[in-house]
C-alpha cells in the first residue's frame, strides 16, 4: 500500500496551515501572487446543495479566475461596492481538463492593480461514490465533489472556490453544516458551535498553497497534544478506542522522526480522516483514508507514514513541474525505503530489489518509459514505476555518492529555502552537490532527462592470487556510474566503487585470493535487470495488462466465480477466459484457477509439491483444508512469461482473493489462511547472475 496518494498537480499540492487569522503573507520576490479567501459555506445535505459567499483579495495582473462548470453565480460585487451583471463578467470556457466559468477580471476592473471582490453562488454536488474505485496501480473512477447524507467530500478538482493557474491561495472558511457533521479540512479550526440544529466551524489556512478540499461526516473526534504547538486528531466514522489509539501513536512517532531528518513540522495539527469511500491521499496536515484502508494493519506502519511525509514534501514544499515531479520519489524515499532501512537484516535491499524488478515487470515495453522530467502524476504501473521507484532510486544514488550526512543536510537545505514555494529537481541536486562538494551535473542530465536505465554485463573475469582483473560492459547511451562490485576474499567480502562511463572499460581490483566477483549485488543502481536476476512474481501478472483466466473442468459454480475474480482481478469488463485449460499465447500471463495434475505439475516450480490436498513449500507441510495457494510459475510455453495459479475449493474465498492477492505483488507464493491467521509469503530461489564471477 505503499504510495496510496495519487499524485495530481492540482489536487495534492495542496495548502498549508499555521496561524489563527488570516492575512496576506508576505512573499519572497519571484513567488507566485497570491489570493486571499474568507469564505462562508453554508451546505444543504437533503438537497445537495452549498451555498458560497466569497469575499477575495485579488492581487494585481490576473486577467481571470477559473470556477467549476455548474456553478451558478449570483451576485459579483467589486470592492467599490459596485454590482456587477454575472452574465456580462462569467462566460462559460473550456480547455484539456474540461469546461469550467471564466470570470473576466479585466471586465470588474481588477486586472491592472487587483482589490477586494465579493462573490455569491450555489451549486449541486451529488455524484455516485459507489463505483469509486481506489485500485492496486490504475485510479480510476474518482470523484470530484458529493454531498449528501452519507458524507460531504469537495476536492480542489471540482473548483468550487475561485482561483488562477500560477498562483497560490489562503484560506479563511466559516462553514455551516447540519449539527453532527464535523467539517475537516486543511489549517487551524478556531470556531466550533453548534446553534439551532446546525454546526458553525471555522478552518483557517495563512500560509499559501494551491488549493483546498473540504470533508464532512458524522464523526467522532478526538485530539491529542503532539507537543507543544502541534495536535493530533483522528477524525472516525466509529468510536473505536483501539484505532484512535494506534494512530495517535503513530502520528507523534513519525512526527517527531520527520523533524528530526527534515526539519519543524510546517502545521499546527495533524488530522487521520476517515473516508467512507476509496480514498488515499495526503493533504497539507491530514490524510483522507477510506474506511477499508485505514483499519489494515499493516497502514499505520507503513503507507500512513508515508502521508506524513508529505507534509513537507509536496503539501509545504511544493513542486515546480516543469522539471517533472520530484516529491513522490523523496517521500517514498523518506518513509517506506526509511522503515525498511530502520528494520535492517537486508529489507532495504531488498526494497530496492523489488523496485527494480517492478521497473522490469511494469516497463518491459519501451513504449511504456519515458524521462523522470516528464513525470506528472501516477496512473498505471508504468508511471508508478518510473515516478516512484526510479525516482526512489535516484535520490539513493545520490545519497550513495555523497554520504547520508551530506545528504540530509541537503534535504533540510531544499525543505527551509522552499518552505510555501515551489521547488525543482534542479534544486535538490544544486543542495545535494553544495553539502557533498560534487558536480552533479551530468548526474541530473542522466537521471532525468535520458528515457531509460543501463543495462550490465560482465565481461571476461581473470582472477589472480593479488588482484582480479575484469570487463564491465553497458550499451549505448553510456551511463556515468559508481558501480558497486564485491569481492569475496578469505578474510570476507570488499566492497569496491569502480566508475564506468563507456560502453567497454577494463578494471583491476587489488585483492589477496579472491574467489568471488560480484557486480551490484546489493542493487543500489537504478539499471535493468537480467532476466536471470529475478524470480517469478505475483507482480509480473499484475503488469499484465491481458491475462487469460483459465479453469479446467470446473463445476458451473466454480466457473462462475472464477469469472467473477476475473472481473475483478482485471478491472474490466471484457477479458479472456478459457474453461478448456488452454493456457494464453502471445506473450500474456495465465492465470490458472484450480488446474488438474498435469497442468499444475507445468507451471508449479521445482521447490512446490502438491500431492492431494498436502502441499510442500519452503520445507514445510502445509493443508489445502486450511490454506488457499497463489503462486507464480514460468509459463511452460514461453520462458519470458511468468503464469498465476490459484488453488482454492471455496467460491466465496475465490471471489474475495481478487482484493487480497493484489497486495503482495513482490511474492512469489501465498497462503492465504481459510480462517483467522496471518497470509504466509515468500519467494522462489534466484538463479545464479550472469553478473557474477566465481574463481
Amino acid at each position: 500500500m505503499a504510495g496510496i496518494s495519487p499524485f495530481s498537480v492540482r489536487k495534492a499540492l495542496l495548502p498549508v496551515l499555521t496561524a489563527g487569522f488570516l492575512l496576506m503573507p508576505i512573499m519572497a520576490a519571484g513567488q507566485a501572487p497570491i489570493i486571499a479567501h474568507q469564505v462562508d459555506i453554508f451546505l444543504g445535505v437533503e438537497n445537495h446543495t452549498v451555498r458560497i459567499t466569497d469575499h477575495l483579495m485579488i492581487p494585481a495582473g490576473l486577467d481571470h479566475l477559473r470556477l467549476g462548470d455548474g456553478l451558478h453565480v449570483e451576485i459579483i460585487k467589486g470592492g467599490d461596492g459596485t454590482t456587477a451583471v454575472p452574465g456580462q463578467s462569467v462566460a462559460p470556457a473550456e480547455d484539456e481538463d474540461g469546461p469550467f466559468q471564466r470570470l473576466d477580471l479585466e471586465k470588474l476592473g481588477l486586472a491592472a492593480e487587483g482589490g477586494s471582490l465579493t462573490i455569491v453562488y450555489k451549486g449541486t454536488f451529488h455524484e455516485p461514490v459507489d463505483d469509486v474505485v481506489f485500485s492496486r496501480e490504475n485510479v480510476g473512477n474518482e470523484i470530484t465533489a458529493t454531498i449528501s447524507d452519507e458524507g460531504i467530500y469537495l476536492s480542489s478538482s471540482a473548483e468550487w472556490l475561485p482561483w488562477a493557474e500560477n498562483t497560490m491561495a489562503t484560506f479563511d472558511l466559516k462553514i455551516d453544516t447540519p449539527a453532527g457533521f464535523e467539517t475537516v479540512t486543511q489549517g487551524q479550526r478556531t470556531e466550533h458551535a453548534e446553534n439551532n440544529g446546525r454546526l458553525r466551524t471555522r478552518w483557517v489556512a495563512a500560509n499559501p498553497s494551491d488549493g483546498i478540499s473540504l470533508i464532512a461526516n458524522r464523526y467522532f473526534v478526538h485530539e491529542e497534544s503532539v507537543r507543544d504547538g502541534v495536535t493530533s486528531y483522528t477524525f472516525f466514522l466509529e468510536d473505536d478506542a483501539r484505532l484512535r489509539a494506534t494512530y495517535m501513536e503513530r502520528t507523534k512517532a513519525y512526527i517527531t522522526m520527520y523533524e528530526e531528518m527534515i526539519g519543524p513540522y510546517p502545521y499546527t495539527k495533524f488530522a487521520t480522516v476517515e473516508n467512507w469511500f476509496p480514498t488515499g491521499y495526503g493533504m497539507p496536515s491530514y490524510t483522507l483514508l477510506g474506511g477499508q484502508v485505514l483499519r489494515l494493519p499493516f497502514i499505520p506502519y507503513t503507507s500512513f507514514g508515508h502521508e506524513i511525509a508529505h507534509n513537507w514534501w509536496g503539501n509545504s514544499v511544493f513542486v515546480d513541474i516543469d522539471e517533472g515531479n520530484w516529491c513522490e520519489g523523496i517521500t517514498v524515499y523518506c518513509a517506506d525505503y526509511h522503515y525498511k532501512e530502520l528494520e535492517g537484516e537486508g529489507g532495504d535491499r531488498e526494497y530496492r530489489r523489488t523496485l527494480l524488478k517492478n521497473y522490469a515487470a511494469y516497463v518491459k515495453d519501451p513504449s511504456q518509459d519515458f524521462p523522470l522530467s516528464e513525470f506528472l502524476s501516477r496512473h498505471s504501473g508504468a508511471t508508478r514505476a518510473v515516478g516512484y521507484g526510479k525516482s526512489m532510486m535516484v535520490f539513493h544514488m545520490t545519497n550513495q555518492i555523497i554520504g547520508r550526512e551530506n545528504f540530509l543536510t541537503g534535504l533540510r537545505k531544499v525543505a527551509a529555502d522552499h518552505h510555501y514555494e515551489k521547488a525543482s529537481w534542479s534544486d535538490f541536486i544544486t543542495a545535494f552537490a553544495e553539502a557533498g562538494d560534487r558536480d552533479l551535473s551530468g548526474f541530473q542530465e542522466q537521471w532525468l532527462t535520458w528515457t531509460g536505465a543501463p543495462t550490465l554485463n560482465l565481461g571476461p573475469v581473470k582472477f589472480n592470487d593479488d588482484k582480479v582483473v575484469f570487463t564491465l560492459n553497458q550499451d549505448e547511451p553510456a551511463y556515468a556510474l559508481e558501480v558497486p562490485v564485491v569481492l569475496t576474499t578469505k578474510t570476507g567480502a570488499e566492497e569496491h566503487i569502480v566508475v564506468l562511463d563507456q560502453t567497454s572499460q577494463e578494471y583491476t581490483i587489488e585483492a589477496m585470493g579472491a574467489a568471488k566477483l560480484a557486480v551490484d549485488p546489493d542493487c543500489h543502481l537504478f539499471r535493468r535487470l537480467h532476466s536471470e536476476e529475478i524470480e517469478p512474481t505475483i507482480s509480473q501478472i499484475l503488469a499484465d495488462e491481458d491475462p487469460t483466466f483459465v479453469v479446467q473442468g470446473a463445476a458451473p459454480d466454480m466457473v462462475t466465480a472464477a469469472r467473477n475474480f476475473a472481473g475483478e482481478f482485471s478491472e474490466k469488463d471484457e477479458f479472456s477466459f478459457h474453461e478448456d485449460g488452454t493456457l494464453s499465447s502471445g506473450g500474456h500471463a495465465s492465470i490458472v484457477i484450480n488446474p488438474g495434475g498435469e497442468l499444475l505439475k507445468k507451471i508449479a516450480p521445482k521447490d512446490l509439491v502438491v500431492s492431494g490436498t498436502t502441499l510442500f513449500l519452503d520445507g514445510k507441510r502445509y493443508s489445502l483444508k486450511e490454506f488457499d495457494l497463489v503462486f507464480a510459475g514460468q509459463d511452460p510455453s514461453d520462458p519470458e512469461v511468468t503464469d498465476m495459479v490459484i488453488l482454492c475449493s471455496s467460491t466465496h474465498r475465490l471471489e474475495a482473493l481478487s482484493s487480497r492477492v493484489v497486495h503482495y505483488g513482490k511474492y512469489s507464493w501465498l497462503l492465504f489462511p481459510v480462517g483467522q491467521g496471518k497470509v504466509v509469503r515468500g519467494n522462489w530461489a534466484v538463479g545464479d547472475s550472469p553478473l557474477m564471477a566465481v574463481r
